[in-house]
């Protein structure tokens, strides 16, 4: 039995237990502010791959509607080039429409 002098050993003092308070809510705050980081970079993600949707879908339209100059004064190496450079662009962008991360596009 304790008497009112003596303390257990797993007491713990109010001043340890107010540091563990101060800590928990330095730790809530670190959550919003995860929580807000997390939500920013997701809007910056999506953001950038809009960007790069439309930019990749104008590459596409100028190489087709332009053809003469990609293939003119080019050796052939350039040519499978190109040629492999739109088959990824377009494979890219069907794999993000099937994302559904395409932002309704």
């Amino acid at each position: 039995m304790l008497n009112n002098n003596q303390f257990s050993h797993n007491a713990i003092s109010h001043r340890e237990l107010n540091d563990f308070l101060i800590k928990a809510k330095k730790d809530i705050s670190l959550n919003e502010s995860s929580e807000e980081n997390r939500v920013k970079e997701e809007q910056n993600f999506n953001d950038l791959i809009k960007i790069w949707t439309e930019t990749s879908q104008k590459i596409l339209l100028l190489m087709n509607k332009n053809e003469k100059v990609f293939t003119r004064n080019r050796n052939s190496k350039s040519l499978l080039a190109f040629g492999a450079m739109g088959a990824h662009i377009n494979m890219a962008l069907q794999a993000l429409k099937a994302t559904g991360s395409d932002q309704g596009e």
